[in-house]
């Protein structure tokens, strides 16, 4: 499991000042390029270096409990399931002022070559990467 954090901002809600339900993936997406640069791989190798680049080709999610402006999150990222060129990723969000479950997200990401934009297998250095935050792996 990877973990990072991020803070509602006001733009991320609405005119009561309560999370607007959808930018709930800036978070999920913020999440993943956290995850990746923790890893070494940052976006910008991603587009610029790397072969491969990973593109989301689902995403869904569940809004659970009101979010304010201000209120700083915990977002936990897990691999849920890693195929020959997909990869799934789970995320829950919590609150850290009282440890509330406000949100989970899964994201289906396929991995492509950067130049012609195929789908292509999933690299074997970015396989290690992702086996290492995989369901049911601990450290």
């Amino acid at each position: 499991m990877f973990v990072t954090q991020n803070k509602v901002r006001m733009h991320d809600t609405d005119m009561a000042g309560i999370l607007y339900f959808a930018r709930q993936f800036r978070f999920v997406h913020d999440a993943i390029e956290d995850f990746s640069e923790s890893e070494g791989l940052s976006f910008d190798d991603l587009f610029h270096k790397e072969h491969f680049v990973f593109v989301v080709v689902h995403a869904e999610a569940d809004y659970l409990a009101p979010l304010r402006v201000g209120d700083v999150l915990e977002v936990r990222l897990t691999i849920e399931s890693i195929g020959a060129s997909s990869f799934t990723a789970f995320f829950q969000i919590f609150r850290i002022k009282d440890n509330l479950l406000v949100g989970t997200a899964k994201t289906v990401h396929v991995t492509l070559d950067r130049e012609t934009r195929k789908k292509i297998p999933i690299p074997d250095s970015f396989r290690t990467i992702l086996a290492k935050h995989h369901a049911g792996v601990s450290g």
